[in-house]
């Protein structure tokens, strides 16, 4: 039984350290989402897109250590026959399925209108940074998160 009880808080432990960075990571790119829509220069625009990018590696480095830390609780807790763990998962891997094709044409979008070898007009920047697709893509990832760490805590069956 204490086996079991130091594999569960380490692989908890893990799993939050995991959950911690990401949400670390993906709260980085939410607040330049949140300034882009009020800049209007290119190169702040370029300087705030290459801060969100810089946050990438750590953030599916963080998603990886989640996910290990989760799935490998789940064989130490024996809770593959509960719904609330399929039910995370599920949802985890809806947002990841709902969220990319949102945000990375919209973002790709914009780093080619800031582009020094190809720059849109300010009308055309103008409309993309204007754009409410980045405050959408923040409230269903927002959502998904609050309701899957409802699933982890309440863990209905």
């Amino acid at each position: 039984m204490a086996d079991t009880v130091f594999w569960w808080k380490l692989w908890k432990l893990l799993h939050l350290i995991g959950a911690f960075g990401f949400v670390a990571a993906h709260g980085a790119t939410a607040a330049v989402a949140l300034k882009l829509r009020r800049e209007r220069a290119p190169e702040r625009v370029r300087a705030l897109l290459d801060l969100s990018r810089s946050t990438r590696g750590f953030m599916y480095l963080s998603l990886v250590v989640l996910l290990v830390g989760g799935i490998a609780n789940g064989f130490v807790l024996h809770v593959w026959d509960r719904g609330w763990i399929w039910a995370a998962i599920v949802l985890l891997a809806l947002l990841i399925v709902v969220a990319f094709p949102l945000a990375v044409p919209y973002y790709a979008a914009i780093r080619r209108a800031v582009s020094p070898q190809e720059p849109a007009g300010e009308e055309r920047l103008g409309a993309l940074l204007a754009s409410r697709r980045p405050l959408v893509v923040m409230w269903i990832e927002t959502v998904g998160i609050v309701l899957i760490v409802w699933l982890m805590v309440f863990k209905p069956s």
